[in-house]
């Protein structure tokens, strides 16, 4: 079967990690022209913890949608489990993204700073990677890339995460958490888009 690799190749990051470029078969594209999310499951690093990316297309363009993901300030008003998000300044790493999140119970809450690598990407692509200063988990790194899809009026999103929580649980069950909550990001980035539209025609009305 004819596969499609998107262009998600991106230049070297100062974090030297690994970019995830996902190749898709004609049925994945199918899929996600139908609205459909892909996940995928990664060897994570070290073996521990959990890798997963989810992608979905997005009906708005790369660049609405990049500036919805940069906007650390509000992840708590559209990002699952987030309670709790601002910037703030450090002395040693620089401009850092403070997220808090709220875990079911029994598991204990998890929170991470993380700094940022940004890159604008060939026709209007995005990629805004992370990795963990300090925090509740013995790794959480990640990243977003957002690609132009079809005539440029939507985008397909990218959401990776390799992470290690701090936690007394089996890698097997967080892993099976992890990849039940992943089609989420995209439903509410989807959500987010519909909302801040809206928003906007009522200001200009």
């Amino acid at each position: 079967m004819r596969a499609v690799l998107l262009g998600l190749l991106v230049a070297p990051s100062a974090f030297a990690e690994p970019v995830i470029t996902p190749t898709l078969s004609e049925q994945d594209v199918k899929k996600l022209n139908a609205g459909e999310i892909l996940i995928r499951e990664f060897t994570p690093t070290g073996g521990k913890g959990v890798g997963s990316l989810s992608i979905g297309v997005v009906e708005a363009t790369s660049d609405e949608v990049n500036a919805i993901i940069s906007n650390c300030t509000l992840f708590w008003q559209f990002m699952p489990r987030v309670k709790k998000s601002w910037v703030k300044e450090d002395p040693s790493a620089g401009t850092i993204c403070h997220v808090e999140l709220t875990m079911p119970f029994p598991l204990p809450d998890l929170w991470s700073d993380s700094t940022h690598d940004i890159r604008e990407e060939p026709k209007g692509s995005h990629y805004r990677g992370w990795k963990m200063v300090r925090g509740s988990y013995h790794r959480n790194d990640g990243s977003w890339t957002i690609v132009p899809w079809g005539d440029g009026s939507k985008c397909v999103v990218v959401y990776s995460v390799d992470s290690d929580p701090k936690m007394a649980v089996p890698d097997a069950l967080i892993r099976i958490g992890q990849v039940t909550s992943l089609p989420e990001v995209i439903t509410r980035i989807r959500q987010r888009v519909v909302t801040l539209r809206a928003a906007e025609q009522v200001s200009e009305a």
